[in-house]
């Protein structure tokens, strides 16, 4: 059986389904640099079934996410493995560690949750990351979007192997559209209220873009509803500006365990991701398992692979008026068998079986 070892930031539950399933295929080792990613609240780790071996390295934390240690790189050193996974390139330990490899001639393969290029920045850092991701023997990556991204840092085209992203099993995959009563009874559990019943979930951070949304909420009908499921530094701001806007069908709520989210997916009209960009956004794909289309902005790496006139809009105008039109076109064009249909091609079983194949291939 292959021995493999992944270097992940942070055991985002997501990433832990995906690792127990790989852990059925291949002798598996991962390596969590942080037990939290400090913008995630300690809710978001609900799944510690652990099915694979962990190693634990020690460091100092910076800032969200950051890492500094030299654990991943002296770990790699003692031990042997036949392929080594990084699942990053940017934190401090992981740079130490690709540089180690590097210089030893140890093979690594650069696996990627998605990417955007950064057209802006200077030419000093572009050339910093490329020394890091143009070397990997091979590349797993979640959609053509990202695959721009490897290839802008020097990554060979023949060398990267696309994979569906996911968070959820098949089996939570809704099996049939609701009545409109099995709705409501749903709407009543979680006091949703409104004749129209938008939702949107994710981090309240600036960058997900919820500022301009609750903004043009002052313009919609009374009886269009806008729910925002999340945490994050932006929470107190977001409530003040509903406040002074008096905008009184704008609810923020916290974040939610996903079997919850997924019942009000079902029971909701429109799931809107304002998101200035995304290096994926797998919320899109949750929301569409249970058969909600999607509103989307044009910089989100899932939405452009997942959506189609069946199963939502790309835009970026997230005014009342165009919120209202692409409402319109929504309800006049998709369906819960579209939507379902696009989910079930990405699930945690698709994503391992693809994911083994590749790495017990290469």
């Amino acid at each position: 059986m292959k021995k493999v070892l992944i270097v992940f930031n942070h055991p985002a539950p997501y990433k832990v389904r995906l690792f127990n399933e790989l852990s059925q295929r291949m002798d598996l080792y991962v390596i969590f640099e942080r037990s939290q990613n400090k913008n995630r609240s300690l809710s978001f780790y609900s799944e510690n079934d652990f099915k694979f071996k962990t190693i634990k390295v020690t460091g100092i934390k910076l800032g969200d996410e950051n890492f500094l240690s030299s654990g991943v790189k002296n770990h790699i050193k003692k031990n042997h493995y036949d392929l080594i996974v990084m699942n990053g390139y940017s934190q401090f330990a992981e740079m130490k560690a690709i540089r180690y490899m590097q210089k030893r001639y140890i093979p690594y393969v650069l696996f990627i949750n998605g990417g955007i290029i950064n057209r802006k920045e200077s030419k000093c850092k572009r050339r910093l990351k490329t020394s890091f991701m143009s070397k990997a023997k091979f590349y797993l990556s979640p959609d053509k979007e990202s695959n721009k991204y490897l290839e802008y840092y020097g990554a060979d085209k023949s060398k990267i192997f696309n994979y569906p992203y996911s968070t959820f099993y098949e089996n939570e995959i809704a099996p049939k559209e609701l009545t409109k009563e099995e709705k409501n009874a749903f709407k009543e559990k979680y006091d949703l209220q409104g004749e129209k019943v938008f939702v949107s979930a994710g981090q309240l951070i600036k960058r997900k873009n919820y500022l301009t949304l609750i903004e043009s909420w002052k313009e919609m009908p009374e009886s269009h509803h806008l729910y925002i499921f999340g945490d994050g530094k932006e929470h107190r701001h977001y409530l003040k500006i509903i406040e002074d806007l008096q905008v009184k069908n704008v609810h923020l709520r916290d974040f939610l365990p996903k079997n919850k989210l997924f019942e009000i997916f079902r029971c909701s009209d429109i799931f809107i991701f304002p998101s200035n960009e995304d290096i994926y956004g797998h919320v899109i794909n949750e929301s569409l398992s249970q058969g909600l289309p999607v509103i989307s902005n044009l910089n989100v790496n899932s939405a452009k692979k997942l959506l189609n006139e069946k199963t939502g809009i790309l835009t970026s105008d997230f005014s009342a008026k165009n919120i209202l039109k692409c409402l319109q076109q929504i309800e006049d064009n998709t369906s819960f068998d579209d939507c379902v249909r696009v989910a079930k091609d990405n699930t945690i079983e698709k994503m391992s079986d693809s994911i083994s194949q590749i790495l017990l291939e290469n």
